[in-house]
């Protein structure tokens, strides 16, 4: 903050007002510019940034205390924390004083937001991603025949062909470069390693294998859910034997089913592609599930093998502490910011768990705000 001048942002019944109080006054008369800007800031390695101008007031300074009237500017816009990605809202002001350089002043404007604070909810890992423990054996026994011949073809085919490739890689790691059968040790700084070429293309090659085998091991039950029509908003209600059904192939015992909701991060960064000569840096998108919140949750004791699941389904999906504990969708262009998911989730302890995205649709905003109605 400048001794100069002084800047603070006060919220009042008409909207936000920012308050300049000149203690030079040879600044009056000084022209300045006001703006309010979002920032997306990617909490990762080689993050890209991205900015948003909200709005752009020019003004002159006058004696004493100045008033920048930002009506309900704030009131649509919040900042947000997450793993991922925070949301800042920041008010620069600019002051045309100087022969090189000008009075800058930065306003941090979370507290001027009228987006009220959020619940408190669990760990976000153990509401979008929680731990799937099950055993591999029985979960093969509960699959159909096919499925599970699918299955072991993909471990007979597939694990040798990930261990082949690592030490394939570990080989010519230790030999000279005349002397590799296939991941050479070139680079624009002679770093490169084979070993490590190695295990990320094992690696890439054994999460598609997993994810392949989760497919066929997931095939002792259906599982199907689905919204209600309609808009989700604030209050609403819907049975959750409507919106969930399914049946498995064998009893299901100490099942939970669950309905649960989460902002997900999204932004860029940036990476080295290729190798050699051949290296390039490429920005990539990614998204991450971050805050949740479980809208509903029941055990099932016992489920018998081919009756339906909706029969053992009780209660109703409340879709109001969605809105309490969560950010509202909010995006800058196409690239960062927050979306809302909603998933129906099955937890098995001894098969692997089902879940379903669910599309929210369009969400009206000023539900996140309560008995906030002054958005526009």
């Amino acid at each position: 903050m400048s001794e100069n001048i002084e800047a603070s942002v006060v919220r009042g019944p008409d909207g936000c007002l920012v308050q300049l109080w000149v203690r030079d006054p040879a600044l009056v008369g000084k022209k300045g510019v006001l703006k309010i800007e979002q920032h997306a800031k990617v909490k990762r390695s080689s993050p890209v940034h991205k900015s948003q101008l909200l709005a752009e007031e020019k003004f002159v300074l006058v004696p004493g205390q100045n008033l920048l009237r930002l009506g309900d500017l704030l009131d649509a816009v919040f900042a947000y924390s997450g793993h991922k990605l925070d949301l800042e809202l920041k008010a620069r002001i600019e002051i045309d004083d100087g022969v090189i350089f000008d009075t800058e002043l930065e306003l941090d404007l979370t507290h001027a937001c009228r987006l009220p604070a959020r619940t408190q909810v669990p760990d976000h890992r153990g509401v979008h991603s929680p731990r799937d423990r099950f055993s591999f054996i029985a979960n093969l026994r509960a699959i159909p025949g096919k499925a599970r011949m699918v299955v072991l073809w993909l471990i007979f085919l597939g694990v040798p062909v990930v261990l082949a490739n690592a030490l394939v890689g570990a080989r010519d790691q230790f030999v000279p470069e005349s002397q590799v059968w296939f991941y050479d040790h070139s680079g624009d700084d002679g770093s490169e390693s084979p070993l490590m070429k190695a295990l990320m293309g094992s690696g890439s090659v054994g999460m598609a294998l997993w994810l392949a085998i989760r497919r066929q091991l997931q095939k002792y039950m259906r599982f199907e859910a689905k919204l209600p029509p309609g808009q989700i908003r604030r209050g609403v209600r819907c049975r959750v034997s409507e919106m969930i059904q399914g049946e498995a192939r064998v009893p299901l015992q100490q099942t939970t089913v669950r309905v649960v909701a989460y902002n997900q991060e999204h932004g860029q960064y940036r990476a080295t592609e290729g190798s050699g000569k051949n290296k390039r840096t490429v920005t990539k998108s990614f998204s991450d599930a971050g805050r949740g919140v479980v809208l509903y949750e029941q055990l099932l004791a016992y489920v018998p093998a081919n009756v339906s699941l909706g029969e053992y389904l009780e209660g109703e999906v409340d879709f109001s502490p969605l809105f309490d504990a969560l950010y509202p969708p909010f995006m800058l262009g196409s690239t960062h910011g927050l979306s809302l998911k909603l998933e129906a989730q099955l937890l098995h302890p001894d098969y692997v768990d089902h879940d379903v995205e669910l599309d929210p649709g369009k969400v009206e905003v000023r539900e996140f705000y309560g008995e906030v109605r002054a958005l526009a």
